[in-house]
């Protein structure tokens, strides 16, 4: 994890370069939010991953998320189990606020800073 995609409890002010809010909806994990500035954003299961959601049911290389000003896209990069964006399996997508996305076990949702 990086400064580019801290956990929200790290820092109670918003950075400036801050485009959307990734969001888990699954309770049972403490970092729950992190900030998505312009750039590419990996999650998956590794330890050098931005956005680490450690659990069996995603993949070591699970997917992108691409901020580019105003725009939002996640690829998946050949995971096990895929992603699912608002219920339909999607090898890649244009995201906007409000897009839930499931990874693994994972819930999350995509909201819009400004």
């Amino acid at each position: 994890m990086n400064n580019e995609t801290r956990p929200l409890e790290d820092s109670l002010i918003f950075s400036q370069n801050c485009k959307y809010i990734l969001s888990l909806l699954n309770e049972e994990v403490s970092s729950t939010s992190w900030f998505l500035s312009n750039g590419i954003h990996k999650i998956g299961r590794l330890p050098e991953k931005e956005i680490i959601l450690d659990d069996v049911t995603v993949s070591r290389h699970h997917a992108l998320i691409n901020v580019d000003d105003e725009d939002i896209s996640i690829t998946d990069e050949q995971s096990t189990n895929g992603i699912f964006i608002n219920g339909d399996l999607l090898t890649e997508s244009s995201l906007k606020s409000g897009d839930r996305l499931q990874i693994g076990k994972y819930s999350l949702i995509v909201t819009k800073t400004e």
